[in-house]
């Protein structure tokens, strides 16, 4: 799907609806981030920083891309995809991802990042990488299935609590011929 200018949907099943995020969304993408720190397990944060202004000028960056998954009202998953800032960086993109406990396991996250591979391939990005704490096993085979790969890792580099936590670097290499479906 290409993406268009506005009302940018991705998916909706009647239930939920995945689409890119607009400056009106601020609030919402803050609630949700914060309530997924809150849990202080999946997120190295622990309180958001960008006011509501600074998040609706990033939903605003035509280099980067926030998607939103919504519930009824209520946005339940954040996806940002940040392409590199630099001329030695452009053709890479940081995908980060939070979604709402009680929303998880039903696919939607795998949803949202086959969009954002999506975006990447039509904006040039090459490469889409991720970080993921080394306990977050659901999500690293989540992102395994959908393509990602280990790049790498960083031993010891959290403590979540009271365990080390290793951070793992994964890795999409987007292909111009291939297809995410």
């Amino acid at each position: 799907m290409l993406w268009r200018r506005e009302e940018e949907v991705e998916y909706s099943d009647g239930d939920y609806l995945i689409r890119k995020a607009k400056p009106s969304d601020a609030k919402g993408i803050i609630d949700c981030m914060q309530g997924v720190m809150d849990e202080k397990i999946y997120l190295v944060s622990e309180y958001y920083l960008l006011t509501e202004k600074a998040q609706q000028d990033h939903i605003r960056s035509p280099d980067d891309l926030t998607l939103v998954c919504e519930h009824g009202k209520r946005i339940v998953g954040v996806l940002t995809l940040q392409r590199g800032i630099f001329k030695k960086n452009r053709h890479v993109g940081t995908l980060g991802i939070a979604i709402t406990k009680g929303y998880r396991h039903m696919g939607l996250g795998t949803r949202m990042i086959k969009s954002a591979i999506k975006w990447a391939r039509e904006q040039g990005i090459e490469k889409v990488c991720l970080e993921v704490f080394s306990s977050n096993l659901n999500a690293i085979e989540a992102y395994k299935k959908i393509g990602f790969t280990v790049e790498g890792s960083k031993s010891r580099q959290f403590i979540i609590e009271g365990e080390y936590v290793d951070d793992v670097f994964m890795s999409y290499f987007i292909d111009d011929e291939e297809e995410i479906t």
